[in-house]
């Protein structure tokens, strides 16, 4: 693991302070407010994946979703912009915004594209430089969420295989924080000499590229989002030993899934009372796994209500499958339409470009459970 105390003393010294490099500990004071948060009281809404659109699910269930959760392949042709400019014109035409995430794995082939220790040392850099671009030139308040569940066995930029044994070095929980500072700093774009810099004192070299500053609206937030206990359950990949630092996140993020009336709320409870003085709590996922579940839904909107710093919470409502899909679960959605109408919820004119709104009435906050 990278020491904290060196990396930071080398960030602050020759960054003059331009990122915050602190470790959270039980007694920090909370972290500055990152982009992109919604006002004291409010939780985002969200849908995530293909089956339908935030603008279709405000029509199902009657709430107001403003985040769309999609993923974009590791696909280093040119090809993948296409997907990506279309969702962002649909955000901007349904005022809501993207959750991007960069998936490991190229469709094509259904393998990794690239593992985090060659993205750590740059060998996918265009197609970063390509993204982060499209990004930031667009205007719009973006989560960028980098290869998620990354202490779980089926991603590929995990640590560990299923049965407990260690991958290669570039599939390390080294490898993978050096991979989302990467990922992190060209996401934010900015000036590419202080990026350069920002890169040596972790360990990478430098991002190649004539130019002297990288688009950058300020509005790319990155989201950090492990499991909440690793798969395999074994020391060294828990979501500590993947968490990048303070400065390179701004969200930490679970998902949550009900399978047979069990979910690991103990252990997203744990994830989000480590992180919670430093950084905004995001469920970025979240459904009943193949059937109607109505408590969990209900469970998952109180804990929302009750745990205050979290942002987000966000319905994965699958993709062809219709294992996680709202509309087949009518006791689900029942129970979904009535929770999502609370003001706590719903939050005019907060959009893609529009970050205020006016915030639900503390008597109705008081009220809502």
């Amino acid at each position: 693991m990278i020491s904290p105390v060196r990396t930071c003393s080398l960030v602050l010294v020759l960054l003059a302070a331009s990122f915050a490099c602190l470790v959270p500990t039980a007694g920090a004071a909370v972290a500055a407010r990152p982009v992109g948060m919604p006002p004291a009281g409010h939780v985002l809404l969200g849908v995530g994946g293909t089956a339908t659109t935030p603008t279709a699910f405000d029509r199902l269930t009657g709430g107001r979703h403003e985040l769309h959760l999609i993923t974009v392949p590791w696909k280093e042709g040119r090809t993948w912009r296409d997907a990506l400019h279309s969702n962002l014109d649909a955000a901007t035409r349904g005022g809501y915004r993207l959750v991007v995430h960069v998936g490991p794995d190229d469709p094509a082939t259904g393998r990794e594209g690239r593992s985090p220790g060659a993205v750590s040392r740059g060998a996918a850099d265009r197609y970063l430089l390509d993204m982060s671009r499209v990004l930031n030139e667009s205007g719009q308040f973006i989560y960028l969420r980098p290869p998620a569940e990354m202490n779980a066995h089926w991603s590929s930029w995990a640590a560990f295989n299923a049965n407990g044994s260690r991958r290669n070095a570039d599939h390390s929980t080294r490898s993978y924080r050096r991979a989302f500072i990467r990922m992190a700093l060209i996401g934010r774009g900015g000036d590419v000499a202080k990026l350069n810099a920002a890169l040596r004192a972790n360990g990478m070299p430098a991002v190649r590229t004539s130019l002297a500053t990288l688009p950058s609206s300020g509005r790319v937030a990155l989201v950090w989002n492990p499991q909440g206990r690793g798969a395999p359950d074994v020391t060294g990949n828990q979501p500590k030993d993947y968490y990048p630092g303070r400065a390179w996140v701004d969200y930490v993020a679970n998902d949550m899934y009900v399978q047979g009336g069990k979910a690991a709320w103990p252990d997203n409870d744990a994830l989000y009372a480590r992180y919670r003085l430093a950084h905004p709590f995001m469920m970025l996922e979240y459904a009943p796994w193949g059937y109607d579940d109505p408590g969990f839904v209900r469970r998952v909107f109180a804990w929302s209500a009750s745990h205050p710093r979290t942002v987000a919470v966000v319905y994965f409502n699958g993709t062809s499958a219709a294992t996680f899909r709202l509309s087949s679960k009518p006791r689900t959605l029942a129970a979904y339409r009535s929770l999502a109408r609370a003001p706590r919820y719903r939050c005019a004119a907060f959009s893609a470009f529009v970050e205020t709104c006016t915030p639900p009435p503390v008597e109705a906050q008081r009220t809502l459970y």
